[in-house]
């Protein structure tokens, strides 16, 4: 005879502690709690904690992270946490093994998290709020258990990233600069279009694309068979899977490049000078020694290409 019987499951989120009681069978029970270690024999899981006392809590906070050959992007709204709140713990959860790679210790990763506030118009809805370089954090690390989850850690008070890219902004921006001709010093003369002293280029590059190229050399793999190449700038992510077979023969060498063309305008803002951005290339064929290597480098140009070599 099945005896039933109640499991206490405890539920903590952000903001409160709440206790749900869920009524199993006992065989049920234990048929479900086999299927549960195994899903977990098969994934691994990696935590970021997010600090969070220098962060108003307003807007959203965007995590952006390329783990084990998976892209991952999660907005977490911020309003509706107590302003005591400290810390948020962001869980990544992925396979093992997927068509890519198999994850082992000690393939590379990032993790990177944006503020993201809002402004409210007098007669128009939210929109996000646009000046230079936004506040952000990112962190690379390896993969130090695929049987224990892996923590990293965002916004640390000793994080260095954000002074780095905001400092280099303000050293590289370019100002908008409009200067006014007066004719024959005659100070009552209309001004027209043609006195404005303006570079026409500023308009024009805000719509072109900030490209990133990706190198990957692959000299000590010419095995190889299927790689994937990936590009992370201002909280979006790019990618490509290539075979690296064929790409051999049509290049005629080892060394595969991808450039990825990012929109200028972003939901963000406009990509700045001093943003930062990250290369990462997985594969299985890349082991020994990490089935994903990763890189990172600040954006310098925004006509031209950004190079960025990611093993």
């Amino acid at each position: 005879m099945l005896v039933d019987f109640k499991i206490v499951l405890i539920i903590l989120t952000v903001t409160s502690l709440s206790i749900v009681y869920l009524p199993f069978n006992s065989a049920m029970a234990a048929e479900n709690s086999d299927k549960v270690i195994k899903d977990n024999q098969d994934k691994i899981t990696v935590i970021s904690k997010i600090n969070l006392e220098n962060i108003e809590k307003e807007g959203s906070i965007k995590v952006v992270a390329f783990i084990n050959g998976e892209e991952f992007i999660k907005e977490i709204p911020l309003n509706n946490l107590k302003e005591s709140t400290k810390n948020l713990k962001v869980k990544f959860e992925m396979n093992k093994e997927n068509e890519i790679v198999t994850a082992d210790s000690p393939d590379e990763f990032f993790v990177c998290a944006y503020n993201v506030k809002e402004t409210k118009s007098i007669n128009g809805p939210l929109a996000v709020e646009e000046n230079s370089i936004k506040y952000f954090d990112c962190n690379e690390g390896d993969i130090k258990s695929v049987s224990q989850p892996t923590q990293i850690s965002l916004f640390k008070p000793t994080s260095q990233v954000y002074s780095k890219s905001i400092n280099y902004y303000n050293d590289h921006k370019k100002s908008k600069a409009v200067s006014f001709t007066s004719l024959n010093n005659d100070i009552n003369k209309p001004i027209s279009k043609s006195d404005n002293v303006t570079d026409d280029n500023d308009d024009i590059n805000e719509q072109n694309p900030v490209k990133v190229r990706v190198v990957v050399p692959m000299g000590d793999k010419k095995d190889a068979e299927i790689i994937k190449v990936v590009a992370m700038l201002r909280g979006e992510i790019k990618s490509e899977i290539v075979d690296v077979q064929k790409e051999f023969d049509k290049i005629g060498g080892y060394t595969i490049e991808r450039i990825f063309a990012f929109d200028r305008n972003t939901d963000m803002g406009p990509i700045q000078v001093g943003d930062r951005f990250h290369a990462c290339v997985s594969g299985e064929d890349l082991n020994p020694p990490e089935g994903t290597e990763c890189e990172k480098r600040l954006i310098k140009n925004l006509d031209g290409e950004n190079p960025l070599a990611a093993r």
